[in-house]
């Protein structure tokens, strides 16, 4: 169980003092948040210049890092706004001391105070800047910090026994478990409900759809993205429906009628484009992204998306599946629209620096460094300007078929019932899409719809779910009877058969010689996650008679080729073919996958 505490308050009021105490008696680790500023903001409080937001939110994220990194540990650090905290509270399992001082009194403590950055008459800016846990925060006990340092600790232990980590929020609605199975129709009845009482009973009349692209068919949330179209259609709502397809080429008719099963006009379409018509909201700094990433990355993030979701809606619905993701570690919630409907500037910042992370390092796991980003990406950028429901499913490829496990729904940030309903269903996902495999695949093959996967820069999902699975020095055979290119588009096709899949180093050097690889960092991502490094033999199967890539520019890109139709023929599967193991015509056994877009297949257990 974690016990992860933060002892929070103005300059003053014995946060060091008591938390060290504290630690001690709880048998748990201590640090000093102070230590954890970077020098720039030491210097500017050694200069008696007070630090503003810019300056805070890398410290927080050092924070933030040191509470995850033990599971009893006491922080000391001043945790002064409502937006700060929340930044905590993304640790997981956070408890707050609330240290309450008067003004007078921490400047009187400040003053006998030597060899610290903090002076006395930083005072008056530490509680101008202060927000006092409000009510609802019943994760904070409120401590009076006056009096000798031992009584103040025995407050504090008394407190903490009437509180509970995480903000009392719940999601509005959370129906799933690894049994259930939702029907269509309860689904649709769910949605339905939920559109009424939270959309239009607020008055809402111009609502934005943001559902995924046709890559998440069996995501449930196209089903979903039409009940929400036809329910606020009938209520005689204008409605907009903007798929979230990031890099991924902009619905056809044929994908959106398979999406949607023909229930949204084509006239309420309309195309995310990743490379233009795009606002720029603000940017992560790079000081963030390196507290975040533990210095594996330290380039800022713009966040830019598509100037179509800042028109003046009254409401915006996000619907998608949460699974195991290879860029966020878990897909959906934030990411929907940060990158779902996100410009080049943010596709490429995140992807990169998901990629080097370690994209196993990342997969499967709720909190992940490019998840602290894009949440607060939303949560300070996009979140005072959206009124955002979010709708979220979980599903899962049984021997019966794709079935709906769960349903999750929230309003606003990662704070908020959003933020609960995602973490419920990313629970529900890790218990349901994840599959621990007793011993890695020495083989290991992949079925992947022609209609749903086109290019490597999709079908990689086949290398992405199942690479925590092959054994060194095994084999995984792509079965891609769809998949006649690279990249989605011609820039991103070109990039990759110019370098192609050769792993990290390769990449890098790439990077410093090509500058039109180095503007689509995207791209060296993807080059980076799609390669083997080296551990394990990838085999791309396609039907060049078909229009499939050919031979050559398989092996062009650093993969093995062979011909879809025989390779079909010696492994006795195909696209009705269900998971599980198999025995190819000359007897040698291998492990096949139907469906690998749907979760993750690993050999060693994921932690958070």
């Amino acid at each position: 169980m974690t016990d992860r505490i933060v002892v929070m308050g103005v300059a003053g009021s014995g946060k060091s003092t008591v938390g060290l105490e504290l630690a001690t008696r709880r048998r748990s680790a201590f640090v000093d948040g102070d230590q954890l500023h970077p020098p720039a903001n030491v210097a500017k409080m050694v200069a008696g210049r007070p630090l503003d937001d810019e300056d805070r939110w890398p410290w927080l994220a050092a924070v933030r890092s040191t509470l995850r990194s033990s599971d009893a540990v006491v922080v000391a650090c001043s945790a002064l706004r409502r937006s700060y905290r929340d930044a905590l509270r993304r640790a997981e399992g956070v408890r707050f001391v609330y240290l309450v001082v008067t003004a007078g009194e921490a400047r009187r403590r400040l003053e006998h105070r030597g060899g610290h950055f903090m002076k006395a008459g930083m005072v008056d800016g530490q509680f101008a800047t202060l927000e006092p846990p409000a009510p609802q925060e019943t994760d904070v006990a409120r401590v009076d910090a006056a009096g000798p340092p031992p009584q103040v600790v025995m407050r504090a232990q008394g407190a903490l026994e009437h509180v509970r980590p995480g903000v009392a929020v719940s999601p509005l609605l959370a129906d799933g478990s690894i049994e259930r199975v939702l029907g269509s129709g309860e689904v649709d009845a769910l949605v339905r409900e939920l559109v009424r009482a939270d959309v239009l009973e607020g008055g809402a009349r111009r609502i934005l759809v943001v559902p995924p692209d046709a890559t998440r068919a069996r995501s449930g949330a196209g089903e979903i993205g039409a009940s929400v179209f036809s329910e606020l259609s009938a209520a005689g709502c204008d409605v907009t429906v903007l798929p979230a397809t990031g890099t991924h080429r902009p619905l056809d008719p044929p994908d959106a009628d398979r999406l949607f099963g023909g229930r949204v006009p084509a006239g309420r379409l309309r195309a995310h484009r990743w490379r233009q018509g795009l606002e720029r909201v603000g940017e992560i700094s790079g000081a963030e992204v390196a507290a975040a990433s533990a210095s594996r990355s330290s380039d800022r993030v713009p966040v830019e998306v598509d100037t179509a979701l800042f028109e003046p809606w009254d409401a915006v619905v996000s619907v998608g599946q949460v699974l195991p993701h290879e860029v966020i570690g878990m897909a959906n919630f934030t990411k929907n629209l940060v990158i779902g409907l996100g410009g080049a500037g943010t596709i490429n910042a995140t992807h990169l620096m998901s990629a080097l992370c370690g994209i196993e390092e990342v997969m499967g796991r709720v909190w992940t460094p490019v998840r602290d980003v894009v949440d607060a990406a939303f949560d300070r950028l996009l979140a005072p300007r959206l009124r955002v429901l979010w709708l979220l499913t979980v599903m899962e490829s049984t021997t019966d078929g794709v079935v709906q496990r769960g349903l999750f729904a929230g309003r606003g940030g990662s704070a908020e019932t959003g933020g609960a309903a995602f973490r419920a269903a990313a629970a529900l996902s890790a218990s349901t899409n994840i599959a621990e495999v007793t011993e890695p695949f020495e083989r290991v093959s992949c079925w992947l719809d022609g209609e749903e996967f086109r290019s490597t820069w999709l079908a990689n999902k086949a290398v992405y779910r199942t690479r925590m699975a092959v054994a060194d020095g095994g084999e995984l055979v792509v079965l891609a009877p769809g998949v006649t290119r690279f990249g989605e588009d011609d820039a991103l096709d070109g990039l990759i058969r110019r370098h192609g899949y050769r792993g990290t180093a390769v990449v890098r050097d790439a990077m410093a010689s090509d500058p039109e690889l180095a503007s689509n960092l995207g791209a060296a991502g993807h080059l980076i996650q799609g390669s083997s490094e080296g551990r394990f033999r990838i085999v791309y199967c396609t039907d060049p008679a078909s229009g499939g890539l050919s031979r050559e520019a398989v092996e062009g890109v650093g993969y093995e080729w062979r011909p879809l139709g025989a390779e079909l023929a010696r492994l006795g599967v195909g696209g009705g073919s269900v998971s599980g193991p198999r025995t190819d015509s000359k007897g040698g056994p291998f492990q096949h996958i139907a469906q690998p877009a749907l979760g993750l297949w690993t050999s060693r257990p994921i932690d958070g």
